[in-house]
């Protein structure tokens, strides 16, 4: 079972993130949060949550990238 993150909870990891709301039949999509954001509420409301299914580096965090100093 993948981590599960609530909304209002810090983004630790950015990338990805697959919503999934409890309950409604399997209709969960996929969102993109950013380190050091919230991850946002939802209009579901209760029993909605976020699952990370590809982290991915900044570009200006990435070693290869960005100016070199």
């Amino acid at each position: 079972m993948a981590e599960q993150h609530k909304p209002g909870q810090k983004v630790e990891t950015s990338g990805i993130y697959r919503v999934v709301r409890e309950g409604d039949g399997g209709s969960a999509f996929e969102v993109t949060c950013v380190e050091g954001e919230h991850f946002p509420p939802t209009r579901s409301g209760k029993g909605a949550h976020y699952e990370l299914v590809h982290a991915a580096t900044h570009s200006h965090k990435h070693h290869e990238l960005g100016s070199a100093g």
